[in-house]
């Protein structure tokens, strides 16, 4: 496919419409699956940065495979580990691109993702698309949890009012978003005090005082394993989602009531109590 020649440059190629951010940490067991499905997107006016934060295996060998092969492929690195939160917030360096798709190294992209979620993009003003993701266990045995909301526009504040009220992440994992750059930029995105809820303090901050889009399409897959940031933290997720929810509350304006938040929070402990002996039956069997 040939792509449009614009005169700006983005990491010294091209501005692109979509710029594709890949944090990886010690992340070569998938980390081709996920390269190989941004190459093989029908949309193909993207660039990838791929971050790697001070990965001891062969992470960053795979990734400057790529780069060698495809000039819209860069790699980044850095000398000592600055975790998930700092890592994930390189994607606004030097990013003039329409829209940003973070995309974490376990996880891949399905051939129409970029398509779809730009052309939702460019149709509204929202801040933030979000669609529908497959979770997959490391077995292959798959899951298909929806999100609350099908091809709507929501405000910022119904939507984090929603998500207290849930007890659970009715956005879905970073590959299942794709936001406006202009946004992104003005904030500070992924926030490290909230390491457990990274993903959605950074959703919290790009669309506070705008619009979100919830997309029924399915995008791509979520990889559920032991080598995610994630389930290192998992022994914390109550201290780390109950703290986010307070910090909505207080800080952010969201308006709830105190029942609704206690509701919240019990729903969190008993959403989480299913998920982990879902994760287990489906790993186990």
């Amino acid at each position: 496919m040939t792509r449009e020649v614009k005169a700006e440059t983005i990491w010294g190629c091209q501005i692109p419409e979509i710029l594709v951010f890949v944090p990886t940490y010690n992340s070569e067991k998938y980390l081709r699956q996920c390269l190989d499905s941004v190459v093989n997107q029908t949309f193909q006016d993207w660039e990838c940065v791929i971050s790697d934060d001070a990965s001891t295996d062969r992470s960053v060998e795979i990734a400057y495979e790529y780069q060698a092969k495809d000039p819209r492929f860069k790699v980044l690195t850095h000398s000592q580990n600055v975790g998930a939160a700092n890592n994930w917030n390189r994607a606004k360096e030097n990013n003039e691109s329409f829209a940003t798709k973070i995309l974490c190294a376990d996880d891949y992209l399905y051939p129409d993702a970029l398509t779809g979620q730009l052309s939702i993009l460019k149709g509204t003003s929202s801040a933030i698309i979000f669609s529908e993701r497959k979770i997959v266990f490391p077995n292959g045995k798959s899951l298909h949890p929806k999100l609350p909301f099908y091809s709507r526009d929501i405000s910022f504040e119904e939507a984090f009012k929603q998500y207290i009220k849930s007890g659970r992440n009715i956005f879905g994992e970073p590959v299942a978003a794709l936001l406006r750059t202009e946004k992104f930029k003005k904030v500070k995105g992924f926030l490290p005090e909230f390491e457990y809820t990274l993903d959605t303090s950074g959703f919290m901050t790009i669309s506070k005082g705008d619009k979100v889009t919830f997309d029924d399409n399915t995008v791509g897959v979520f990889r559920v394993s032991k080598d995610q940031w994630s389930h290192r933290l998992r022994g914390k997720q109550f201290f780390h989602i109950f703290k986010f929810i307070d910090h909505l509350v207080k800080n952010e304006g969201i308006r709830v009531s105190r029942l609704e938040v206690l509701v919240g929070k019990i729903k969190v402990m008993g959403a989480n109590l299913i998920r982990v002996l879902i994760y287990k039956f489906l790993r186990d069997s």
